[in-house]
């Protein structure tokens, strides 16, 4: 028996990480609610005026409240559900194995989470920002290295946004060291002399944030007296940096020459970020029309091609199909290649808007090159896997993170069922109509779910509005990425690319209003966890249908009484059609 599975197995459907990897990421999920739970607990005895210990604390936890005991019932159910579902797939020899692996993944996603949060309720950042009689008025001094570009801000009191992590703070002339990530808003005046990956000493506001996924805000005190002083570089960026903001800069003085769609959508297919949330200090122009700006981004999310506009693997899967493609023209070495490949997949993170979506394409880019170098094919599920295991441990808040789960889902569903479905479709369309399809529908069987937990409806046609804009994703692409690396030396001919894309992207927006401005588009949905169950129970009766549906074509295809299937698969026209346009290519090309 297991020298048959022995035989049996394939890399492409190897599995054996897909159960350690959701292991590690429920049980790092349910550690950071939990915490959260405590956490919040804590800071209402405190502001009541009572003292309470760890244990006072967790024993009270576990016995009064009712409500998390229930939802650590019903989450602890459902991540054992999935476990067992996965182990379940796995041989009867190695079920022991995997069970022990499961329980120590689970123990070193619940240590590293735990240890996560205690860093950053212990920091003092957040021990201010918790503990401050009134936040508004009692202002620190910080050291913060800025990690992100500068955004326009989404608070009308302050021009411009941008994360960074503390160094320090410094609290009634007390200064201690600080590791904790906050979000910046600044007025204009500061605004122009930030830099991506500088140093800068901030005086201002910090607070709890009110949304978002970054804990803290850092306001920026422009009413101080010392407001000359509001904000200080200790140290300039890096020259790689410097080098990377005079792209992104010279790229975007060139979009701003295309009309409103294109000064919209070009940066977004290209760096990730849409060109009216790009803070330009250095050459202020006339701002995108905000009712216009904000109705394209709904008509795109409603027609459920919003992900268009974030930098996913398909950026890297298309710059490594051109450097391969390029290399064996060449002739060259595979090893060369795969140098290559890294050194491109690490300059497209370094140029495009950080995300978590870019960390997992960078990351399972980098294990293909690798394979390609030792001469094996890429194992998707495999990298997934590792990715997610090794992501989640090192960094745990990423399990928090819709990006990095929309990403991961869309990868496991094109992986696990993007070929069933395609053998599906092609019963009823044509290849090339029926690979595009299937994709979307694979990707979207994972990720619809965490969609209704973002936003409760249910998208009707993005299917449909992905096949459309299918054919021109690739064009937009690269003639972006084109533009970008040409921007600051040639300009004329990062004109003309981003032009090339403009004219994708107005097609695109054509499709987007067409669909997303129709009453079809989407359809409200509950929100919650009874939302999840209900788009979970209608994705398993579409699946069940589909699966009927194959079987049914299946019989058809048999000859009655014999066994296997019927020599006239085509219909008589398609097969003559098929031989008469051959015979004439031939005749016409060879004569």
């Amino acid at each position: 028996m297991n020298a048959d599975h022995m035989l049996r197995e394939q890399g492409s459907r190897d599995r054996r990480l897909l159960p350690a990897a959701i292991t590690i990421w429920a049980s790092s999920l349910f550690t950071h609610q939990m915490f959260a739970y405590y956490a919040s607990s804590q800071q209402s005895q405190s502001d009541d005026g009572q003292t309470q210990n760890l244990a006072s604390a967790i024993a009270q936890w576990l016995i009064l409240p009712l409500s998390p005991m229930m939802a650590v019932v019903s989450i602890i159910g459902a991540a054992t559900l999935l476990i067992v579902l996965a182990i379940a797939l796995q041989s009867r020899a190695h079920r022991s194995g995997m069970l022990y692996v499961c329980l120590a993944a689970a123990i070193i996603a619940t240590m590293t989470a735990t240890a996560s949060d205690t860093r950053t309720w212990l920091d003092p950042a957040t021990q201010h920002a918790q503990h401050a009689k009134n936040a508004d008025e009692e202002t620190i001094i910080a050291q913060a290295t800025i990690m992100t570009p500068i955004l326009v801000s989404d608070q009308r009191d302050y021009a411009c946004q941008a994360d960074m992590r503390f160094d320090a703070i410094t609290v009634n002339g007390v200064e201690r060291r600080s590791f904790a990530s906050a979000r910046l808003y600044a007025q204009y005046s500061e605004c122009t002399v930030l830099q991506r990956a500088a140093q800068y000493r901030f005086t201002g506001i910090v607070r709890n944030a009110e949304y978002g996924r970054m804990p803290l805000w850092m306001l920026v005190d422009t009413a101080s007296d010392s407001r000359n002083d509001t904000v200080t570089q200790l140290r300039a960026p890096p020259w790689h940096r410097r080098v990377v903001t005079r792209m992104q800069h010279a790229f975007f003085r060139i979009t701003e020459t295309l009309d409103e769609q294109g000064r919209i959508l070009v940066p977004g297919m290209t760096m990730g970020v849409l060109g009216q949330d790009y803070f330009d200090a250095e050459t202020p122009s006339e701002p995108v029309n905000d009712t216009y700006a904000n109705a394209v981004e709904e008509y795109f999310r409603k027609a459920g091609i919003m992900h268009l506009m974030a930098v996913s693997g398909g950026h890297f899967v298309l710059l490594a199909s051109l450097i391969r493609r390029t290399g064996m023209w060449l002739l060259a070495d595979r090893r060369i290649i795969a140098v290559l490949m890294s050194f491109a997949y690490m300059a497209l993170a370094a140029v495009v808007f950080p995300g978590d979506s870019v960390t997992r394409a960078l990351i399972m880019g980098l294990m293909g090159a690798v394979s390609y170098a030792c001469g094996r094919r890429a194992q998707a599920l495999s990298a997934l896997c590792w990715t997610v295991i090794g992501t989640v441990i090192l960094k745990p808040d990423m399990s928090r993170s819709y990006g990095f789960a929309l990403s991961c889902a869309a990868v496991l569903g094109i992986v696990l069922y993007a070929n069933r479905i395609e053998c599906v479709l092609n019963h009823a369309m044509p290849q090339p109509i029926a690979q595009a399809a299937a994709m979307t529908i694979a990707a979207q069987m994972f990720t619809v779910p965490i969609q209704v937990l973002m936003e409760p409806e249910l998208p009707l046609l993005s299917v449909l509005a992905n096949l459309l804009v299918s054919p021109l994703v690739s064009l937009a692409t690269m003639a972006g990425l084109m533009g970008l690396c040409c921007a600051w030396c040639v300009p004329w001919l990062a004109l003309v690319l981003v032009r090339i894309a403009s004219w994708c992207t107005l097609v695109m927006e054509r499709i987007a209003t067409w669909l997303g401005g129709s009453d079809w588009a989407a359809m409200a949905w509950p929100e919650n966890a009874k939302g999840v169950l209900l788009t979970l129970a209608l994705e398993v009766v579409v699946f069940l249908m589909m699966k009927y549906a194959s079987h049914w074509l299946q019989r058809r295809r048999i000859e009655p009484g014999l066994l296997g299937e019927r020599f006239g698969r085509l219909p008589a026209q398609r097969v003559r059609f098929t031989v008469w346009w051959h015979e004439t290519l031939r005749l016409l090309l060879h004569g």
